[in-house]
């Protein structure tokens, strides 16, 4: 998959940028679980969910790992997070990773030929999309973030508010 190098290391003000809802890109591509069984995130259907594309060989992705670690207890029964490694490996290259960083808490996937990453129209990485419960909508963040940071927690929150998501707290 060629990866732009910009979207690699964006700048503060580029992070800072709010997404704009739209129409969720085509999501049909079967993956693998961390089991190596075939994945279809219309598993995910009725929940919210933050689908986080990565790889081992992405500072900034790997940077955003423990974040997103810790955001997966903060947002649990509101948001599953899905991590899916590009790495060509697959989960032989990635699970290692995850365990040697001590990732658990969130779902792991692997499309080790970037076919749903393409599907989806991924750019570079990291590239994190926040899918309604309906997975009609979504909103796209393309570079890394601090994502257990209570602006984040709640900013996620507040756009998922009306789109069918289970009722979230406010409070994070």
């Amino acid at each position: 998959m060629a990866l732009s190098g910009a979207l690699l290391q964006p700048s503060v003000a580029f992070a800072a940028t709010l997404p704009l809802r739209q129409n969720t890109p085509p999501m049909s591509t079967t993956i693998l679980d961390k089991d190596g069984k075939p994945l279809s995130l219309n598993v995910f259907r009725g929940t919210p969910i933050l689908v986080n594309f990565w790889a081992t060989w992405c500072p900034p992705c790997v940077a955003e790992l423990p974040a997103l670690d810790r955001a997966s207890d903060t947002l649990a029964g509101d948001v599953k997070i899905l991590l899916i490694s590009v790495d060509r490996g697959g989960s032989k290259k990635a699970l290692p990773f995850l365990q040697e960083h001590s990732i658990g808490r969130p779902h792991f996937a692997f499309d080790a030929n970037g076919a749903l990453s393409r599907e989806m129209g991924v750019r570079g990485l990291p590239t994190t999309f926040l899918v309604t419960a309906s997975q009609q909508h979504c909103w796209v963040y393309e570079g890394p973030r601090e994502w257990d940071d209570p602006a984040i927690i709640v900013e996620l929150r507040r756009l998922l508010e009306g789109y069918g998501s289970p009722t979230m707290p406010s409070s994070v």
